[in-house]
C-alpha cells in the first residue's frame, strides 16, 4: 500500500488532535499502514485540506466540516471516548485502503 495522508481537526488543534494522532500512528504502525498524519485546527482544515491533499480527515469537532470535495471525513471522537471506537476504525480503514 502506498504512504497515505491524514489530516486530524480539533477545536483549537492542540489536546484531542495530538491524541488521535498518537492513536493512529500507533493503529497505523500496527497493522503495517504507512501515513503521514498531521493536525490542525476546524478553522484551518479546509485551508491545509487544499495543500495537503490528505485520503482522508479525521474531525473531532463533527463531519460537518467545511472541506474540499471528494476528502471523506470520519468523525474520530469514538477514538477518544472509546464508544464504537471498532466501527470508527473499520470505517478509518476502509477509507484508506481505496
Amino acid at each position: 500500500m502506498e504512504s497515505k495522508k491524514v489530516l486530524i481537526c480539533c477545536a483549537n488543534g492542540v489536546a484531542t488532535s495530538t491524541f488521535v494522532a498518537m492513536k493512529c500512528k500507533n493503529k497505523f504502525k500496527e497493522m503495517g499502514i504507512t501515513a503521514e498524519v498531521s493536525t490542525c485546527t476546524s478553522l484551518e482544515v479546509k485551508s491545509k485540506a487544499q495543500r495537503m491533499k490528505p485520503d482522508l480527515i479525521i474531525s473531532n469537532v463533527g463531519k460537518s466540516i467545511k472541506v474540499p470535495e471528494g476528502i471523506p471525513v470520519v468523525y474520530g471522537v469514538n477514538l477518544l471516548s472509546g464508544r464504537e471506537m471498532d466501527a470508527t476504525w473499520d470505517e478509518i480503514l476502509e477509507h484508506l485502503n481505496k
